[in-house]
């Protein structure tokens, strides 16, 4: 199994519904554009629980600055607008 489909599988049985519609509609629709920096960071970011990764495509400001990309990515995706955080 590749490993972009590995990441949309952990993305899509995270436990619960929420995070599995951040990540996973994210994972099928975006991860493949993303750079392999990224890629890399997100497979970081599922080791993190359902809960932190919510509250950080939330509000950028708790989030691991080394995670910031792939989160302001996935806030996009999402269309949330996150340039209010980052002033």
């Amino acid at each position: 199994m590749s490993m972009l489909k590995k990441l949309i599988y952990k993305s899509h049985y995270r436990g619960t519904k929420e995070g599995d519609f951040i990540l996973s509609s994210f994972a099928k629709h975006a991860l493949e554009a993303c750079s392999d920096a990224d890629i890399k960071a997100y497979k970081e970011l599922l080791e993190y629980t359902d809960g932190e990764i919510q509250e950080w495509v939330l509000s950028i400001q708790n989030t691991p600055t080394h995670l910031q990309p792939i989160i302001l990515k996935i806030a996009e995706f999402h269309d949330l607008n996150k340039t209010s955080f980052l002033q």
